[in-house]
């Protein structure tokens, strides 16, 4: 008698699939990153219908254009994807396309599309990049790392909201801002004791639902963390996380890099072109010897590919590179922190990637992971 009734609960549940939803679900998280010189990748998430695993937007659609009033123009490469978010009542699904031949520094008005249970977005505007190579006006970029939700013994050691205060410290920042590079631990979505009440998915929903506002304006061009590639910090519980919080998982389907126009990976390593500057992201989590994660394919890809990336570099045309990664191997005060597997923080990192740095000498690298600023002069010697 019980299999019978769970077999009819079952295929209630399972005929659900089909049923319109209630009301119309929200295009939620949206945001813009770069996909090659003359393209650009829009993202965004949506739960779909109560107790179905449908994909409630099977065509996801951008309509773009130069006017609010006629958005013309039809995205294409839409795709859709999902991973077990561990929310019975409903699935978390994320959404990218791409808006391609734009032209140079120009405004673009866009407003995801609607489907049967999705409404339309709000129309949202960005300006494209220069022209490959212009200098015809500075660049302005806002880098940062390790930011994040506030918990309980954050409030309680910094006062309230130190992330909702910081957010409006940036969008204060936007009209002159160009894009973000973020060098990883985004939204701190783990099981920290101090994240008490918002933790995993619900750390990433409410993070990124807080940063649309500037994430669907500007570029939002991002590292992954530790934070990103593992789940956990406190390491009696790793039991706690599933597969699917494991190996960067959420973090390849909630962004969206154009490691695929660079022939990088995932949204490891990639990079792009804006104005006279060249950009590279790397891992500084995986694929190199001695990584602090592991690796996702292997110990030579990923420095082969940057190598490889470096040498193509033309600075007569890109004078500027810069590179990010999550983690620092330099730092001069004396900490614990940064002491990790001997003097310098991550010798791996320093190993697998400062000679290549140097050879191609790139501008200026960029990290997060150690919670202070501070700034190196060439090769290391310290201001």
């Amino acid at each position: 008698m019980h299999l019978i009734c769970v077999f009819i609960l079952m295929s209630l549940i399972k005929s659900l699939d089909s049923t319109i939803c209630l009301a119309k679900l929200v295009p939620d998280q949206i945001r813009l990153a770069f996909a090659g010189n003359q393209g650009v990748s829009v993202g965004w998430q949506s739960f779909g219908c109560p107790l179905t695993t449908s994909n409630p937007n099977p065509t996801p659609t951008v309509m773009y254009g130069l006017s609010k009033t006629n958005l013309n123009l039809t995205s294409i490469n839409g795709n859709s994807s999902v991973y077990d978010t561990n929310n019975i009542l409903k699935t978390s699904w994320f959404y990218s396309v791409e808006l391609t031949n734009l032209q140079p520094s120009t405004v673009y008005y866009y407003q995801i599309k609607q489907s049967n249970y999705v409404s339309a977005s709000n129309i949202f505007s960005f300006t494209s990049a220069p022209v490959y190579g212009s200098r015809s006006r500075a660049i302005n970029i806002i880098t940062y790392g390790d930011f994040g939700v506030d918990g309980i013994v954050e409030d309680i050691l910094n006062g309230k909201c130190l992330f909702e205060r910081a957010l409006g410290a940036l969008q204060k920042m936007l009209p002159v801002t160009d894009f973000f590079l973020h060098h990883g631990d985004i939204c701190y979505a783990d099981d920290s004791p101090e994240d008490l009440f918002l933790t995993y998915e619900g750390a990433f929903n409410y993070c990124q639902s807080m940063m649309t506002n500037i994430t669907s304006t500007r570029f939002y061009m991002t590292a992954v963390g530790n934070h990103e590639i593992n789940c956990t910090e406190i390491p009696v519980l790793n039991q706690l996380c599933s597969s699917s919080k494991k190996n960067q998982v959420p973090y390849s389907h909630r962004f969206n890099m154009p490691s695929k126009q660079s022939g990088g990976y995932l949204n490891s390593w990639y990079s792009f072109d804006y104005g006279f500057v060249h950009i590279i992201s790397i891992s500084c989590e995986s694929d190199f010897p001695l990584a602090p994660s592991g690796n996702l394919l292997d110990t030579t890809t990923q420095v082969n590919w940057l190598k490889n990336d470096l040498s193509k570099v033309n600075r007569t045309i890109t004078p500027w590179v810069i590179v990010q990664c999550h983690r620092a191997w330099k730092g001069s005060i004396s900490k614990a922190d940064i002491k990790e597997d001997g003097i310098i923080n991550c010798p791996s990192c320093k190993a697998a990637f400062e000679s290549l740095l140097i050879q191609y000498n790139v501008d200026l690298y960029l990290a997060g992971h150690v919670h202070w600023y501070e700034r190196i002069c060439l090769n290391g010697m310290f201001l």
